[in-house]
């Protein structure tokens, strides 16, 4: 029973001050300016989002984001399109196997002015540089959607990524 003192007097310290420590953070959580930083925040955010949408519902604002769209990432050659994916092979370091292009004549009703293309193609190299490439088409400056990865193992390390994706070609007058 006598070690049993020392042992009580610390637990009565360690509960005193985790009782003291949910004390002030109740008092924290209940006084009135608590929560006001947060509140303006969620209202600066709403404000902001309001903001894109009305942006996003304005026709004369679509058609000019359409218009630059076109201009900047859809190029109006298909020569252009080949140099850039070999732009990329060569910035992230690939080894590419043959492309394989083919035209999607279901969307050329949806999108006017723009003809689809779908883009076939197998890329090898070690992971990193794999990873890279797709890097580099999300940020190329043409609109590439990829549409389906599949990535297998090869030996010595290097891996074979089979991709599948669209790009964009606008459509003589």
């Amino acid at each position: 029973m006598g070690n049993l003192a020392p042992i009580r007097r610390r637990f009565t310290v360690a509960a005193a001050v985790l009782g003291s420590i949910v004390l002030a953070l109740l008092g924290y959580l209940l006084w009135p300016r608590a929560g006001q930083g947060d509140k303006q925040s969620l209202i600066q955010t709403r404000d902001s989002l309001n903001h894109e949408v009305q942006k996003i519902t304005d026709p004369a604002q679509t058609r000019e984001d359409l218009k630059q769209l076109y201009a900047r990432n859809i190029p109006d050659r298909f020569s252009i399109i080949s140099e850039e994916l070999e732009g990329l092979f060569k910035q992230s370091g690939v080894t590419p196997q043959p492309i394989k292009y083919s035209e999607d004549l279901e969307q050329k009703a949806t999108l006017p002015g723009v003809q689809q293309i779908k883009v076939q193609t197998t890329v090898s190299g070690d992971y990193l540089k794999v990873a890279r490439f797709i890097n580099a088409m999300e940020q190329s400056k043409l609109l590439f959607i990829i549409d389906n990865i599949s990535l297998s193992n090869q030996e010595g390390g290097k891996v074979s990524l089979q991709i599948s994706f669209d790009t964009f070609l606008k459509q003589a007058a």
